[in-house]
């Protein structure tokens, strides 16, 4: 009996290590490629015009850094309110999860010369009626000193497939690696002041505010109520 302990061992761990391996890759298809078609081409019909006062307009991004990203459909805009002038980036794309779920703005954003101020911590965006729908974040502040001047950001970040926005702990482990994923940052630059204050997060934020808005009709965009 002794003898075929390690064989009843390995089996499982091979067979994991083949449906991880598998679905992080191109193995098992399953239709894809034709979803990653559908909700890319749906990008085009994000609207410039979110409720009545959030106005868009389109801002080139790199190609080389979006083949980098795996990204197959993106949007690389900037909102400003009408009566507030309050303004916020939307960077969005849509590729394979085993390349989206990765290279989040706590690691990249070092790569850009940034300072990550503090520890990445979740942040829930709460709708008006059903709190089924909430949105959950990442979110975290950048800074990048020059010596014309400095850049300050809070960003949130977040993915869908269909599901209402979230941040999992562990992205990678919840979406298989051959599934469209999109992913979203939300981003907004902090006010210059005399003192640094810190940036806290509350529905009332501009962030959250924008959000509120955009995200939903995002989701409705990109998936029909049946592809929920």
């Amino acid at each position: 009996m002794a003898r075929w302990i390690p064989l009843l061992i390995g089996l499982p761990l091979i067979g994991l290590s083949t449906y991880i391996q598998g679905s992080w890759t191109d193995r098992w298809s399953d239709g894809s490629d034709q979803q990653m078609e559908q909700t890319s081409s749906r990008y085009a019909d994000i609207p410039l015009t979110i409720g009545t006062d959030w106005v868009g307009e389109d801002t080139p991004y790199s190609k080389k850094e979006l083949e980098a990203a795996g990204a197959h459909a993106h949007l690389s805009r900037i909102y400003r309110h009408r009566k507030t002038g309050e303004r916020i980036s939307v960077f969005m794309i849509c590729g394979y999860a085993r390349d989206v779920a990765v290279h989040t703005p706590d690691f990249c954003y070092r790569g850009a010369g940034f300072e990550v101020e503090s520890r990445p911590e979740s942040f829930v965006i709460e709708p008006a009626g059903n709190m089924d729908d909430a949105l959950t974040f990442w979110t975290s502040t950048f800074l990048k000193e020059r010596p014309a001047s400095t850049i300050h950001q809070r960003i949130l970040w977040s993915w869908t497939s269909g599901e209402p926005w979230n941040a999992p702990d562990y992205p990678r482990w919840k979406y298989p690696g051959n599934s469209p994923l999109n992913k979203v940052y939300l981003i907004h630059d902090i006010p210059p002041g005399i003192e640094r204050k810190p940036d806290t997060l509350s529905q009332e934020h501009p962030l959250a505010a924008f959000g509120k808005d955009f995200l939903p009709i995002v989701r409705e965009t990109l998936y029909t109520p049946t592809e929920h």
